[in-house]
């Protein structure tokens, strides 16, 4: 749990550079580092507002993005979409008018992998990592501002892993964070490959010593391959924008990495939160798993206890009974997501969560369970104010 509270401005700054040089990561780095600075310290001296009516709202949103203004403009196109724009009252205001009363936040692709232009390995491995804790920071923030509306996710600076180590320990020790969250792919490395381990090792040691679990977030990206002299390139085979079909592809081919390489069974404390349905998994599975007899009762296993899949969109009706029917994964394996603020302007958000609402598949105890228990067993006091 965080050792912090809200502090003034300056002395909030001061203990971020304080704690970065700590840790050998150079902010300044990174062009717009004082913009960045100077946002986290508007957010420490927000007076909390009048909130929203929240006393009829029950679901927790276990899927919704945070985009700070310096990464929208760092990163001005999603999936090949306009990155949305954020901001704390708009976030409020949608959680109150849909029922929804809190919301875990996690920072989009590409997380802190936004310079994989950059053809100098370690100019591009010192930006990663000061991004990786900006943007941590900024979503910390955001937490101890309203801690009973917002729990937090943390990313890393993946693939570095001594690096990642690092971060995950200040995250999940100082900062707050319920968990860290992982991209699909970080710089073309999948989330089983073996050069992970020793992230998923200290994760798997903080469990043990906690007596618990350790929850990892899996988010989809774009796929990417490494030109020689070029940097690293989005390597999607069709001509369409990624969020249509290759992030549901790409969420196959993290847990098929996580599948293979043993990940899953070397490491049986953490819970794998993963996004949008399991995307084109529930397809796969049973072609897939023809490759890997030794380890597929095992991995079935854990499909249906240990990854936890959201109902961002369009999930329900439909895509979620490859889930439920074809991998016979139980309901309660599944949450409640609304990827806010991305969704918005994709899909119609109300559509979305009406697919869960009118579900005549479901009981009314079991969409209740999707729409707020089943995060609430999975997280524990980790998101409950």
């Amino acid at each position: 749990m965080s050792t912090l509270t809200s502090s003034p401005p300056k002395k909030l700054t001061d203990r971020i550079k304080s704690t970065a040089l700590h840790s050998s990561i150079d902010l300044t780095i990174l062009p717009f580092h004082t913009q960045a600075l100077e946002s986290i310290s508007a957010l420490s001296s927000t007076t909390p507002t009048p909130l929203p009516d929240f006393s009829n709202a029950t679901r927790i949103d276990t899927h919704t993005h945070p985009i700070p203004p310096w990464f929208r403009a760092l990163e001005p196109l999603a999936a090949g979409r306009a990155t949305p724009e954020w901001n704390l009252s708009s976030h409020l205001e949608f959680m109150a008018s849909h029922g929804i009363r809190k919301s875990v936040l996690a920072v989009s692709t590409p997380h802190a992998n936004a310079f994989m232009s950059e053809r100098d390995e370690g100019l591009r491995k010192r930006k990663t990592v000061a991004l990786a804790r900006l943007l941590n920071e900024y979503v910390a923030q955001i937490h101890r501002l309203y801690p009973e509306r917002f729990a937090w996710m943390a990313i890393t600076p993946l693939p570095y892993v001594h690096e990642a180590i690092a971060e995950a320990r200040y995250a999940l020790e100082d900062l707050g964070a319920s968990g860290m969250c992982v991209l699909t792919n970080h710089e073309g490395v999948y989330p089983g490959d073996e050069s992970f381990d020793d992230l998923w090792g200290y994760l798997q040691g903080r469990a043990e010593m906690g007596g618990g679990r350790q929850v990892v977030f899996v988010h989809p990206t774009e796929p990417v391959v490494r030109v020689e002299g070029v940097g690293y390139v989005a390597s999607r085979p069709s001509p369409l924008r990624s969020g249509l079909g290759e992030f549901y592809f790409e969420t196959a081919r993290a847990i098929s990495s996580l599948t293979a390489c043993k990940t899953l069974t070397k490491f049986s404390n953490l819970h794998w939160r993963i996004s949008h349905g399991a995307g084109a998994f529930p397809d796969i599975s049973e072609r897939f798993l023809l490759g890997f007899s030794d380890e597929s009762d095992e991995a079935r296993r854990a499909y249906k206890s240990r990854f936890w899949y959201d109902s961002a969109g369009p999930v329900f009706p439909n895509q979620v009974k490859g889930l439920t029917e074809g991998m016979k994964v139980p309901v309660s394996q599944l949450v409640f997501g609304t990827d806010y603020p991305y969704g918005i302007g994709f899909w119609d958000v109300d559509v979305n969560i009406a697919g869960l609402a009118d579900a005549d598949f479901l009981s009314e105890e079991e969409k209740e369970m999707v729409y707020w228990r089943n995060a609430e067993g999975l997280w524990g006091d980790k998101i409950l104010a």
